[in-house]
């Protein structure tokens, strides 16, 4: 089935990446609104004296004072924040990519993934986890997909 000169497969593997930017740039932001809190102390404890009256200020000041108790660094949290949200730019760069049907693009995927995979494959062998193997797996097949079937789409 195609749409737009374009297969569903391709259609599906473009709306995936737009939406996994969409989640890395909401994640990317909340990091950064973390560390906003962060740097500025005396905001959390003015939320905590007006945040008394209806459950979303209540949510409000739990979240806040829970942002104090885990004594994150700053430069972590802001550092995070930023990789989030340029993964998110990434993802919507590829996903404009697969849809000009970029032959180049696919070959910065498959270096970004490539690097991706290389580097859980570093933290698998340094610390096991599961959840580090199921993401090994994940990029491991974003890298086949774009190795191999990729390429058929990409000249239809």
């Amino acid at each position: 089935m195609a749409f737009l000169g374009r297969s569903s497969e391709l259609l599906l593997l473009i709306f995936y990446k737009l939406l996994l930017a969409a989640v890395q740039i909401v994640a990317g932001t909340l990091f950064l609104m973390v560390a906003f809190f962060i740097k500025h102390p005396t905001i959390i404890q003015a939320i905590h004296d007006i945040a008394v009256k209806d459950r979303l200020d209540q949510v409000i000041n739990w979240f806040a004072q829970t942002i104090v108790s885990w004594q994150v660094e700053y430069q972590v949290v802001l550092q995070l924040g930023l990789i989030l949200i340029a993964l998110g730019v990434f993802s919507v760069i590829v996903a404009g990519g697969l849809w000009f049907k970029s032959e180049k693009m696919r070959l910065l995927a498959l270096v970004v993934f490539g690097s991706l995979a290389l580097y859980s494959i570093y933290h698998l062998a340094t610390d096991f986890s599961i959840l580090k193997l199921l993401t090994l797996g994940a990029d491991l097949f974003i890298i086949y997909y774009f190795w191999k079937i990729l390429p058929k789409h990409l000249h239809q």
